[in-house]
């Protein structure tokens, strides 16, 4: 089980906006290809950080590379709109530590 992040880190008055886009795209992929549903999330506006992000991030079993015929027509479109609003865009992927996993990998 994985769970992946995207972060786009943008200015302050494009936070909102960002994360419309952002829930649609994610909205898309849970509707017509099965993804789990993700959450959206802002920092560094009513919070404290030293960037100002906004990201979603969802679990998943596998992590496959994202062919282009299974990109929902609104992904594509709303991406293009993303894009203007960024200042960095990066994904992360994390190994989520299971119970079975962390049995497994620390037996002696």
């Amino acid at each position: 089980m994985f769970l992946v992040r995207r972060v786009c880190e943008v200015e302050r008055k494009n936070v909102w906006q960002v994360a419309r886009l952002l829930r649609s795209m994610c909205r898309a992929y849970e509707e017509n290809n099965g993804r789990a549903e993700a959450m959206i999330y802002v920092s560094g506006t009513g919070t404290p950080g030293k960037d100002v992000t906004v990201s979603a991030e969802w679990q998943q079993e596998t992590i496959e590379a994202n062919r282009i015929p299974n990109v929902p027509d609104t992904v594509k479109k709303d991406n293009v709109e993303l894009q203007k609003l960024l200042l960095s865009y990066e994904i992360e992927f994390h190994e989520i530590a299971t119970d079975d996993k962390i049995a497994e990998r620390t037996r002696r």
